[in-house]
C-alpha cells in the first residue's frame, strides 16, 4: 500500500488522488472516474467526480450526511493497486479524523498501446 497525495474540491465534489513526483501523460475516463497513466502505461492517479455519491455505498447512512465534511478533513490517502489478469484493482483508503473509509474500484488494465496513451 502506497501513500498518495490528494486534494478535494468541495464545490465540485471532486477527489483527486495522485502519486507524488509522477507525471500523467494520458487519462482514461470511465463514468465518474478519470484514471491517469504515465508513458509506461503505469497507473499514477485518479480523479473521482461526485466523490460523495461514489462513497455512499461504502459508509453508513449516518456518515453519509457528513460525507463532504469527511472528505474536506482528509489527512491521508493510501492506495493498494494490484493487477489481476486484465484488471486493475484499486483499494482506496481515506483517513479523516471524523471517519476512515475504504472503497474498491476495478477497471480494465491497459495491456496494449491505446490511442489515448500515444505521445
Amino acid at each position: 500500500m502506497q501513500k498518495y497525495n490528494f486534494s478535494y474540491d468541495i464545490e465540485n465534489d471532486d477527489l483527486f488522488i495522485f502519486r507524488p513526483n509522477c507525471k500523467s501523460n494520458a487519462s482514461v475516463e470511465m463514468g465518474n472516474f478519470i484514471f491517469d497513466y504515465n508513458n509506461k502505461k503505469e497507473f499514477v492517479g485518479l480523479q473521482i467526480i461526485n466523490a460523495s455519491k461514489f462513497l455512499k455505498d461504502w459508509i453508513s447512512e449516518e456518515d453519509l450526511r457528513n460525507i463532504k465534511s469527511i472528505l474536506s478533513s482528509l489527512k491521508e490517502c493510501k492506495l493498494d493497486v494490484k493487477q489481476e489478469n486484465n484488471l486493475l484493482l484499486i483499494k482506496i483508503f481515506l483517513f479523516s479524523p471524523i471517519k476512515n473509509i475504504m472503497a474498491p474500484i476495478m477497471t480494465p488494465r491497459l495491456v496494449e498501446v491505446s490511442p489515448s496513451l500515444r505521445v
